[in-house]
């Protein structure tokens, strides 16, 4: 294919002609204001004539700017961004620079991503409030890069936007050049300059030589679930991103799986960091598939924990191509080798069947629990459209999260779908068929690490939470990534120095409160803080029931409702003196990992004034993660079998990633970590000439 030269001369009011033409022969033809001619291109390869109204410069019939696609190239960074300036006048919208690459000794520019003023989202600010938002992730943009021609060529276009487009607009802000500000260009200006642009043939990812392919739809939709729908060029980035990781990132380990035709069809990565979480923290994950079952842009799937702060930290990421069992069982089985083939206590999901069969298969001994915040964020949606609603809500809600028995919630349940009639609710009759994985009363007796949401208002948020919206696109969430994961990562340990190096305020004169204000990091211990407070709104602990060593007590407590009004409620407080073992039938301490307030009451009532020893949590404490502080070390054994060298190395890497994280404080922090690995590694070496 010769390439051609389209040159666009005297943008606005009619004034001017575009011709297409070989580069050999250029013409230009000026004509008086209001007239038109038309103009043929005849193309050497096909022979298709394109016939153009030079009025506007683009085929007959359309009375519009010329649309920018995939291949076109410009002379100039400002002759590309005065056309993209000037389309999106003619179109209606406006255009922002949101990124720029510069050489790093010439300040030369090289690269750019041109999108609508609306793309992304502001950060909500208490002084911008009152301020109309404008931004709506619009994906309307252009990608250029600066060739071996020296020309910028356009790589990557997205015409669709999101939101409406006004009336031509006149002027836009903009910045130009090589990084200096320019003034924008007056309207009589741009309509008399001459910017060529060259289209150039362009391979694109399928191996298709079409130029004119960035004029339709840029993201490739498949018509099955066996490949991951994604934009033109997505799979390069996902591959030069897990690439530059491993190179960068010592543990790091991802895999991809290809279909038969060789199209990416699911991807998963997990870095080193993450992987020593999952030693610590792999007892209760969440598994978020928000992004895809609710179909963002980017079909990402997250495992999540709880560190020792509360904080939720990344065990895992993956890319699946569908929501069916078959992309989970996959996703599930990777993430459980890399491992090391430690299941899950507790694994926290949507109500998604196909997940729910490959969580069987996979993870045969784990609980399997639907997020009850969830479903309770789907009530509006699902009821929203029946006639009492408002009292629907209500009576759900009392029977979710007020009733204590299994009995209790089955008559607030059966109440409610009598008093209102909807027995014949396709999601309320499902939900009730799978109340055993969702429901508080049900779920009592399994340890969920504070990730329950068992009470009102409560939720899990998704760890990219603020980083992914629905409209961002991958190579966008790539770039965040490890800007996300560095913020967790900065939070953490800016709790660990925390939690360390200050002692809390202490509230009360309970022993329970000093005994544990010396052990818990600042964050579990404020919340179990909240529980030695709230002792003084129970009162009238008395025994119930004597069943040989096992006492059971009835606390009650004054409950804050709504209207600011207070209620007096029963908890039955299970206690046996021998065994150590106190269980409230509000379980807070297998939902949020430390003991309610009625269970110390019945401590308190009987002399304890120490918390045992079993609901005293290591996951909690503040040298949870010092090396010397082993959370399942292997045996005095010698090594037999590859699994065991794969713990082996899993506890070791944790211990030096702690060392690391810890000598790079300062230097003086460096100085003591670096001796201390040195010698680490001489009385290993010790170890081996012994043994010779």
């Amino acid at each position: 294919m010769v390439d051609q030269e389209v040159q666009l001369i005297g943008w606005g009011k009619g004034i001017g002609v575009l011709c297409l033409m070989e580069e050999s022969s250029l013409c230009c033809e000026q004509l008086p204001d209001g007239e038109c001619i038309e103009v043929v291109q005849k193309d050497k390869e096909d022979d298709t004539l394109i016939e153009l109204d030079c009025q506007n410069g683009f085929p007959e019939g359309r009375k519009e700017f010329v649309a920018p696609a995939v291949g076109m190239e410009f002379e100039s960074y400002d002759d590309a961004y005065n056309y993209y300036i000037c389309y999106a006048k003619e179109v209606g919208f406006r255009v922002r620079v949101k990124n720029s690459w510069f050489k790093r000794n010439s300040r030369e520019k090289y690269g750019a991503v041109l999108c609508c003023s609306s793309q992304g989202f502001k950060r909500m600010k208490v002084v911008n409030h009152l301020r109309k938002e404008t931004r709506t992730g619009c994906p309307a943009m252009i990608r250029m890069r600066l060739v071996e021609s020296q020309r910028w060529r356009v790589l990557e276009v997205t015409l669709e936007h999101n939101h409406m487009l006004g009336a031509k607009i006149l002027r836009s802000v903009k910045k130009m050049g090589n990084g200096t500000k320019r003034k924008p260009l007056p309207c009589s200006e741009a309509e008399g300059q001459t910017v060529k642009l060259y289209r150039a043939l362009v391979i694109d990812a399928g191996g298709n030589g079409n130029s004119n392919c960035g004029a339709i739809e840029d993201r490739t939709f498949s018509e099955s679930s066996n490949k991951l729908n994604l934009r033109k060029g997505d799979t390069q980035a996902i591959y030069n991103f897990l690439c530059r990781m491993q190179l960068t990132i010592p543990n790091f380990f991802y895999l991809m799986d290809f279909n038969d035709d060789g199209h990416l069809r699911n991807a998963f990565w997990v870095d080193a960091r993450s992987r020593a979480s999952c030693g610590y923290f792999g007892d209760v994950i969440y598994f978020d598939n928000t992004y895809l079952s609710n179909k963002f842009e980017i079909p990402l799937v997250t495992f999540v924990g709880i560190n020792h702060h509360g904080q939720s930290v990344l065990l895992g990421c993956g890319l699946l191509a569908s929501e069916t069992t078959e992309s989970y069982l996959w996703l599930l089985r990777t993430w459980l080798k890399c491992m090391s083939g430690c299941s899950p206590q507790t694994i926290i999901t949507d109500r998604c069947k196909a997940l729910q069969s490959a969580i069987v298969e996979v993870f045969p001994k784990s609980h399997h629990c639907f997020g009850l915040s969830l479903i309770m964020k789907k009530v509006p949606e699902k009821l929203g459209g029946l006639h009492n609603y408002d009292a629907i809500r209500k009576a759900l809600i009392k029977a979710v999260y007020e009733t204590l028995k299994v009995i209790e919630f089955e008559a607030a349940w059966g109440f409610m779908i009598q008093r209102f009639g909807v027995s014949d609710h396709e999601w309320l009759r499902s939900l009730y068929e799978d109340r055993v994985r969702w429901a508080p009363v049900y779920l009592k007796d399994i340890f969920f690490a504070g990730m329950s949401a068992a009470r009102p208002g409560e939720s899990i948020n998704p760890f990219f939470d603020r980083y992914v919206h629905k409209q961002t696109p991958l190579k966008e969430f790539l770039d965040k990534y490890e800007l996300a994961l560095h913020k967790k990562h900065k939070e953490e340990s800016f709790s660990d120095i925390e939690s360390r190096s200050s002692s809390p305020l202490l509230k009360t004169r309970c022993s329970f409160e000093l005994q544990l204000s010396r052990m818990y990091t600042r964050e579990m211990f404020m919340k179990f803080q909240l529980e030695v407070e709230e002792v003084y709104s129970c009162f009238g602990t008395t025994q119930l029931h004597v069943d040989g060593p096992i006492i059971i007590f009835l606390v009650k407590e004054r409950v804050l409702i709504e209207g600011n009004r207070r209620e007096i409620r029963d908890f039955e407080v299970l206690y046996s003196r021998t065994a150590g073992e106190v269980r409230c039938i509000c379980s807070c301490f297998n939902f949020y990992g430390y003991l309610c307030r009625h269970a110390l009451c019945v401590l308190n009532f009987n002399g304890v004034e120490e918390i045992p020893h079993k609901y005293i949590l290591s996951r909690w404490k503040k040298d949870y993660k010092h090396p010397n502080h082993s959370s399942g070390g292997a045996n005095d054994t010698d090594c037999t079998n590859d699994t065991d060298r794969i713990q082996w190395s899993n506890q070791l890497f944790r211990s030096a990633l702690q060392v690391v994280e810890e000598g790079i404080l300062s230097l003086d922090h460096y100085n003591v970590a670096l001796q201390s690995l040195e010698e680490s590694l001489s009385k290993v070496h010790d170890v081996e000439q012994r043994q010779e």
